[in-house]
């Protein structure tokens, strides 16, 4: 599952320096997760940076140190879930790759729910392909608000700036939250008329 989020202090003070290899958490927990950070070699300057933003830092071979920090949005999410998580990775500053275990399809479902109602824009990338393709709720509720206000009439009765506005949320958030919805049902539906 990849998420989103822009609250890691400690992805975002890393992914800064140079010659960062990867950001991996060990150990997630509700308050403090534990990252596993390998890089070329660190220098007295990024420790001093990873020790004001964390509450223990300890080095775990050349080119490897732990940092025990505050958990972001994302790692307090899977540490108060159901899930098992295997692994997980930074792919960039606010990208999160997490593989888990969970026991049911329905565990998933109430696993994408749950991020998705912390603006974690959840996104299944390697799992069951029916799941991948599955509809959100907020997907839902932004594609029946902007067909409910007309805007896919010729004639738009709404943008989506006003449509935003009544949602209490972005335009750029409603714009990409519409074209992930319109996405799945496109390709729902080239997939029923395959032959």
């Amino acid at each position: 599952i990849e998420v989103e989020r822009d609250d890691c202090k400690i992805t975002e003070a890393i992914m800064s320096m140079e010659g960062v290899k990867s950001i991996s958490r060990l150990k997630i927990e509700p308050e403090e997760t534990l990252h596993s950070v390998e890089k070329e070699s660190f220098n007295e300057k990024d420790l001093i940076i990873l020790k004001r933003l964390s509450s223990k830092v300890a080095k775990a071979g050349q080119n490897k140190v732990w940092v025990y920090g505050k958990s972001c949005s994302a790692c307090k999410a899977m540490a108060l879930s159901d899930a098992v998580v295997i692994s997980s990775r930074s792919v960039d500053r606010k990208r999160v790759h997490f593989r888990v275990l969970l026991q049911s399809r329905g565990s998933l479902r109430k696993l994408m729910r749950d991020l998705e109602s912390r603006n974690l824009n959840p996104k299944i990338i390697e799992g069951p392909e029916e799941m991948k393709n599955e509809m959100s709720e907020r997907e839902f509720s932004v594609l029946k608000m902007c067909y409910d206000l007309g805007y896919f009439e010729n004639e738009r009765d709404a943008s989506l700036t006003e449509i935003a506005k009544i949602m209490g949320i972005s335009t750029s958030s409603l714009s990409e939250t519409l074209r992930r919805a319109m996405k799945k049902i496109v390709k729902d539906y080239l997939k029923s008329k395959q032959i």
